[in-house]
Order: C-alpha cells, then structure tokens, then sequence
C-alpha cells in the first residue's frame, strides 16, 4: 500500500534554569507535542539533548535523564494517546554511561530502538559522552526510519550506514541548523531527512527538495503568530535511483500502471525518484517486477567492479 505519511517538527524553545527545572521542561514538552498531535502526526521529532536546554555545559552529566524515567514516561503516555511515533532526543544516563541517545517511541508508547550519536563532538567525549557503534534503522508501520545526530552529519560513513541498514526516512535531531548539507545527505543516500533544531528545522525529500521549514529564527514565530512545528504529508513508498540500467524501463511501467506511479527525472544530476501511488502495488514491488536497481545499490556495484578489475590489474586493494 501507498504509504502517504505526516511528519512533524517541534523547533522546542529552551526551558529558563531555576527551581522546578525539571518539571516545568516536562510541562512544555507535553504541550508541545499536545499542539503537534492536533495535525495528527505519523511521527514528531524533538531537538537534541532538549533536556539539557537550561543547564550549563558542566553540570550536564549530573543532570541526565534516564529510559525510562519520568520525562520519557510523560512522552510516551502522549505518543500512546495519540497513537504516534516519537524521537525522543535526550542526555541519557543508563548505569555508569552517558549517551546523547535518541529514543523512538511506537505508537503504543513503548520504546522500539535506541540510536546512539555515532560520532559525538570532542567535547562531548571528553566530558564523558560514549560514541555508537551502529547507525541502525528501525521498523515501523510505514517502514525503516532511522536517526542520526548534529555533529554525525559532517560523517559520510553515518549516512552510509543508515542507507545500508534500509532507512527511507533520517530523522536529524541537532544543536546547529545543517543548512544545505541536508539536501547533500538526502541526495547521496536516498531518504527523506526530518531535521528538529530550535533555531531551523528542515524537512527535505530525496532528491534534495526542501519541502518546508519552522524555527525561532522566524519572525512569524517569534512574534507567536505562528507555533515552531512544522507538519508535512510525504510518501514512503518512493525511492531514488540512478538512471544508468534503469530509464529503459520507464516506457514500459507507464504503459502499465500510469498514474498509478510518479517518476520524477532529476536533470542534470542524472537520478530520478519512482513512488507508488497505488494500494496493491509498492515501489518495492516495482523494483522487483522491472529489474530495477536502487540508487545505493547501483553505487556499491560500481565500487564492487572497480575493485574487481584493479585486482586483476595486479593491484593489490
């Protein structure tokens, strides 16, 4: 089936220090996310280590959160409610350890993975953050979506990982805006890119379109003629190849399905996006029936046949 899905970003304010810290963070985050849940979202996003937004950098690690834990619990009361998915991006504390972790919360409330910053900045390891090991994508009913976290975006070897463990959405959970890297990174490795930071959130497709925006450096925003979410319908069953081995097939599968499929050409990088629109037809279904090769998947075969062929030029690689 088509799967049309919304999308929201929470360009979350910071939370002024004081006494009842806590509870008053916990407060604005339930009614942040109560005023996204009114578009009816698929999934919401929060900026990273929102938790910490008025600590200073010091007195972070004493400070963590933990899953679960009382700010996780009241999130994940609101996704079950609501029947949404969350990224729940926290300083967390699980045992002796301190991760800047982004937890997705299911529809039902309950935790279905954790991701790790796979790269932490200098600063973040020396004061005791621990980096990941993996950049996973985990398993939702509209499909993989995984994570990756600020300073992970400057890492080709992050979005490869994701690519390669079948994300088709990244959510981008961060203290800086990213700017047009996240167009890069929606290009190279074929997925949509939800970023949440407080300054600018962005979401942008996989041809590197930016389909809308929301952020406190918005003066509609700031004057609070406008709430800092943003919410948008994208369709996951869409997915990027390379036009090499594939734009043969095109004839065929409009002669076939017609508006039933969209195939976007993408002039002059040479890539083009297919989605279903169809019920009983997916893009992988589409990928099977006419042979079609993924835009990550025709890379890795280029790179596999170079190797091939300079190893039997006597190179020893």
């Amino acid at each position: 089936m088509a799967r049309f899905i919304r999308v929201s970003t929470i360009a979350f304010g910071n939370v002024e220090p004081g006494d009842d810290y806590k509870s008053r963070l916990r407060d604005k985050m339930v009614a942040d996310l109560e005023l996204a849940a009114q578009a009816k979202p698929d999934l919401v996003a929060l900026p990273e280590t929102f938790n910490m937004s008025g600590y200073p950098w010091e007195q972070w690690p004493d400070n963590a959160d933990t899953i679960p834990g009382p700010l996780f619990d009241a999130a994940a009361e609101v996704a079950a409610r609501h029947r949404m998915y969350i990224c729940f991006p926290i300083l967390e504390r699980d045992g002796d350890r301190l991760f800047n972790t982004a937890c997705f919360i299911g529809r039902d409330g309950q935790v279905i993975g954790k991701y790790h910053k796979y790269q932490p900045t200098i600063g973040e390891i020396e004061a005791g953050i621990l980096p990941g090991v993996d950049a996973e994508a985990f398993d939702t009913d509209f499909g993989k979506v995984g994570t990756a976290i600020c300073f992970d975006l400057k890492f080709i070897e992050v979005g490869q990982r994701l690519a390669a463990n079948g994300a088709r959405l990244v959510v981008w959970p961060s203290a800086f805006i990213g700017g047009e890297r996240l167009a890069h990174w929606a290009r190279d490795f074929g997925f949509y890119v939800l970023s949440c930071c407080t300054a600018r959130s962005y979401l942008v497709d996989m041809s590197g379109r930016f389909l809308g925006t929301t952020g406190w450096e918005d003066n509609q925003v700031r004057a609070g003629l406008l709430p800092p979410i943003f919410s948008a319908v994208i369709n996951m069953d869409r997915m990027l190849f390379h036009l090499d081995y594939n734009q043969d097939k095109f004839r065929d599968m409009l002669a076939k399905y017609g508006a039933g499929i969209e195939i976007e050409n993408h002039y002059p990088e040479a890539h083009f996006t297919l989605a279903s629109l169809m019920e009983d037809v997916t893009v992988e279904d589409l990928v099977k029936e006419y042979d079609l090769e993924p835009w990550t998947a025709y890379l890795n075969r280029a790179r596999g046949v170079r190797l091939e062929y300079l190893r039997k030029a006597g190179y020893d690689v």
